[in-house]
């Protein structure tokens, strides 16, 4: 009440009042409205009751001259029959908004009344009394049906009718009953907020007076009644006011005395702390004049004689040093260093170093004060000086060192490279000589030697396995290992490793799960590493379950990620077996290691190779229910370079029933290569397929199968050696020709042969042996150079060549190759790629400069990985030759003409042979 004025509170007193008088008023209105409706909905209920009332005479007027009719057979019957039915059928319309239902149903048996009652009549007519009889049964049952709605809807409306008027005099009552609580309940509430208002006023206002009595007798503590927004809060606020000054007064007379005693404290404190500081203070006034210091900026000018107290300039201080000599910067030219240290001791920037004469450094630190006063420390850093010194003596001995480790990782990563060229090799000639020895027990029906040549050759091909997993190892740590980014379909990666892990499942009879979203983008990473990834995840999986389930999800995360997730239901792990989980040949116990075996080398690998890509793998593992391991890797490495728009298209569909015996698919990323090439292929009568990246030239290759594929050495994202490599790894496609072609931009458009095939140590038996089928020539072998420093691997492969018919010739390096080439060019050229004195790279070089020797098909084998270094010299070569022949293009045209010629000619043999 207290925030309304006291008019305002009398004001709202009488709008109260009336309020409730009017409210009273509208509600017995309303009262009263209601009552006068329900009168009206009672005389509606009436009327009602008279209609079906009155059908229920009509109908009974119909029963009795339906059966007069039925006696006498007059026609006075039958009108007045007709008469009440249409009374009755008025009545009943009448009734219809009321019981729609059951007004139908009596219409219905209505109709079925009348139908039998004048069938009645005309058997009566034609004395067939007996048939009349049975009719007027059957009438008078539809007449009992009726009579039962008519009397159901009567009643119904007679029921309504009572409880309507119950119902109505019940409202009245109540209304009437309500009138009288309004009455009382308004007088109540009226005197109620008539009590309210006085005592707002009254109350509020005895306290007031109170107050005010006692702070007149100078009782500054008593409380003041709160102020209001009436005119006694105003009243209130001003007391307050007045109470408050004195307060204040005494509390500010309290506060000085307080805070001058503070001052002095302060002072003092300040003091003691400027004493206490290691470093020398000093601190100057506008006028630089000294304001305070402490006892070590005394005794730092000590030496001076001067007395180094309140009220000294800091000119007469430097000064003095200056003339003592006691400034080394200063001894050259005094006046002008002088000068120079005034204005910086004024203006000062940044902190400063200076060397005195007694062999002391002093780092000074200086800052301008608000009031234009200089703060100044100064700090002795002559022992920070000495061990800047020695400092600099050991980064000096730091990069020697630096030198000599940068060293020892160049031949550390060139000892990498020998060693993948150097296990390899031999491993190629246990394995590729097992395999011959094993051939020829076969042969020999040799039961006791083919088991143990077996175990040799699965023997040699884990060690290689395990070779490779150590120089993954080797050359991540010495960060050598090289991504090959390229956009590729996840989703077929996966199916891939599922497809190679089948194997691996069935032996302990375990069953692949595989997840895979309908919608999943490209993903532009290293397609080799991913894949390795997840086959290890896999085959771990596979190799640790039985009887059980492996799992396969991959899911695209919001932030751009990709999770794949491997499960299984195997025997799982312990956390202090998951906390050396990813340790370099280390498994989760000496115990698993005896019965599965394995070096601990594939999750250590996968690990890293996902971390090399900006991911990671994790793993989650209850022991006895299995393990999930967690690999999230970025949809696409930002480095990696987008591969250009898939644009290319068939120049020319081919035949059915043909599909790929004609068809040359050319992958080139350079539209001028790609329409040259075509026009000329076209034209010697090739149908020509187009496609423009690495990509598409892999998918288009799935699906045309051409007879040859002409592929382009530099493209961006995948290259030609990458896909050259895949197109072998691809079962379904490594037999096809690949031909190598490169054209760069000199002054003429040029274009070069390179290898025409790519093979890995040790090499595959069946897959040399296609190799050699497709090389014959007219069905039998020609001219094999090859070109190898190991005397293992040659012998392995003059064998092969020879049981097929082959001429071989051998050379045990590049520049022994070459001279063999110069002095018979041979049909077929098997290089590898790491020798002594002229390794496969100079020998392809130096191959493009014997003019007999274009397009002869050169067959690379190696047992070393190609770096992107390798790479770049492959591609080098052939960008070489290109500059130096000015007439490339039509030696380029003669050597396609007869390397395509020739290959299409063996593919349509081996076609034919098939068919």
């Amino acid at each position: 009440m207290s925030n309304f004025s006291i008019l305002t509170r009398l004001s709202i007193l009488s709008v109260a009042l009336l309020a409730i008088l009017i409210g009273s008023n509208l509600f017995l209105d309303y009262r009263l409205i209601q009552n006068a409706k329900t009168i009206e909905s009672e005389a509606q209920l009436v009327g009602r009751i008279t209609t079906a009332n009155a059908a229920s005479k009509s109908f009974g007027d119909l029963k009795f001259w339906l059966a007069d009719l039925a006696v006498s057979l007059l026609t006075l019957s039958e009108r007045n029959a007709d008469a009440a039915l249409k009374s009755l059928k008025v009545s009943l319309e009448k009734l219809k908004e009321y019981d729609p239902e059951r007004v139908a149903l009596i219409d219905q048996e209505i109709a079925l009344l009348m139908n039998e009652a004048l069938l009645a009549v005309d058997a009566y007519t034609d004395e067939r009394r007996v048939i009349g009889n049975s009719l007027m049964a059957k009438a008078r049952v539809h007449i009992q049906h009726i009579d039962e709605q008519l009397s159901g809807i009567v009643d119904e409306l007679e029921e309504e009718s009572r409880v309507r008027s119950s119902a109505g005099l019940a409202s009245a009552r109540q209304a009437v009953h309500l009138s009288h609580i309004i009455i009382i309940v308004s007088a109540v509430i009226g005197l109620l907020l008539t009590f309210l208002v006085l005592r707002s006023i009254r109350t509020p206002l005895s306290r007031l007076v109170t107050a005010m009595r006692s702070i007149t007798k100078g009782d500054l503590t008593v409380q003041v009644p709160p102020a209001g927004k009436d005119e006694i809060g105003e009243m209130a606020q001003t007391v307050t006011l007045f109470r408050d000054s004195l307060i204040e007064r005494d509390r500010l007379a309290e506060e000085r005395e307080k805070a001058q005693a503070e001052a002095r404290s302060a002072q003092e404190k300040l003091l003691e702390a400027i004493e206490a500081v290691t470093d020398a203070f000093a601190l100057y006034d506008a006028d630089d004049k000294l304001v305070i210091s402490n006892s070590k900026y005394r005794e730092m000018y000590e030496y001076l004689g001067l007395p180094i107290e309140k009220g000294i300039s800091y000119e007469t201080i430097i000064s003095a040093a200056v003339n003592k000599k006691m400034i080394v910067a200063a001894q050259e030219n005094e006046e002008q260093w002088l000068k120079e240290r005034i204005v910086r001791h004024r203006n000062p920037t940044e902190p400063y170093e200076h060397l005195r004469a007694d062999g002391k450094w002093l780092r000074i630190n200086e800052q301008k004060t608000a009031d234009g006063g200089i703060v100044g420390v100064f700090t002795d850093i002559t022992e920070a000086k000495a061990r800047e010194t020695e400092l600099g003596e050991m980064v000096d001995r730091l990069a020697e060192a630096r030198d000599v480790a940068m060293k020892a990782t160049q031949t550390k990563s060139q000892f990498l490279a020998n060693m993948s060229h150097e296990l390899r090799t031999p491993l190629n000639a246990v394995i590729g000589i097992t395999e011959m020895l094993e051939e020829d027990a076969i042969e020999d029906d040799d039961e006791d030697m083919i088991e143990p040549l077996q175990r040799i050759s699965r023997a040699g091909k884990h060690l290689l396995k395990l070779i490779n997993d150590i120089l993954d190892l080797s050359k991540i740590e010495a960060g050598k290992m090289e991504l090959h980014v390229e956009s590729f379909d996840l989703a077929a990666v996966v199916r891939d490793c599922v497809d190679m892990a089948g194997p691996l499942a069935s032996p302990n009879n375990n069953k692949i799960d595989v997840s895979l979203p309908d919608d999943l983008p490209p993903m532009i990473s290293d397609v080799t590493r991913v894949r390795q990834v997840v086959f290890n995840l896999l085959s771990n999986a596979c190799k640790f379950t039985e009887n059980g389930t492996i799992g396969i999800t991959v899911t695209q995360a919001d932030d751009d990620l990709v999770k794949i997730d491997v499960s299984d239901t195997g025997i799982g792990m312990s956390p202090e077996q998951l906390e050396r989980l990813f340790s370099d040949f280390s498994q989760a116990d000496s115990s698993t290691t005896r019965k599965y075996g394995g070096t601990g080398l594939g999750l250590a690998i996968s690990q890293r190779f996902c971390r090399m890509m900006g991911g990671d793998v994790t793993v989650e593992s209850t022991p006895g229910a299995g393990s999930v391991f967690r690999v999230s890797l970025p949809r696409e490495i930002p480095s990696a370079e987008e591969s250009g728009p898939m644009e290319g298209a068939l120049s020319r569909p081919p035949s059915k029933g043909n599909a790929g015996g004609n068809v040359v698919l050319v992958v080139d990323d350079d539209p001028v290569a790609r329409d040259i090439l075509g026009r000329f292929l076209k034209a010697e009568g090739y149908d020509v397929a187009i496609a423009v990246n690495g990509e598409e030239g892999l998918q288009k290759a799935r699906d045309l199968r051409p007879a040859v594929i002409t592929l382009d050495v530099v493209m961006p994202g995948k290259d030609g050696w990458t896909l050259l490599q895949e197109l072998k790894d691809d079962p379904e496609l490594k037999d096809i020709p690949v031909l190598m072609v490169s054209i760069v931009d000199d002054k003429h458009k040029g274009f070069s042969l390179g290898v025409a095939d790519y093979m890995t140590k040790p090499v595959d038996r069946q897959r040399l042996l296609t190799l050699l089928e497709r090389y014959k020539l007219n069905g039998k072998g020609g001219n094999v150079l090859i070109v190898e420093d190991d005397g293992t691997t040659r012998q392995l492969m003059r064998r092969i060549f020879v049981s097929e018919g082959w001429r071989v010739r051998e050379a045990v390096n590049g520049r022994a190759g070459l001279q063999l080439v110069k002095d018979a060019i041979p049909d077929l050229i098997l290089l590898d790629l790491i020798m002594p004195e002229m390794d496969g790279f100079e020998f392809l070089d130096s191959l493009k400069t014997v003019p007999e020797a274009k397009g002869v098909p050169v067959v690379v084998i190696t047992g070393a990985d190609l770096s992107d270094e390798d790479r770049r010299r492959l591609n080098g070569g052939v960008e070489q030759i290109i500059k130096k022949s000015a007439d490339g293009a039509p030696a380029f045209l003669d050597e396609v003409r007869r390397y395509m010629g020739q290959h299409l000619i063996v593919h349509a043999e081996i076609s034919g042979e098939t068919e």
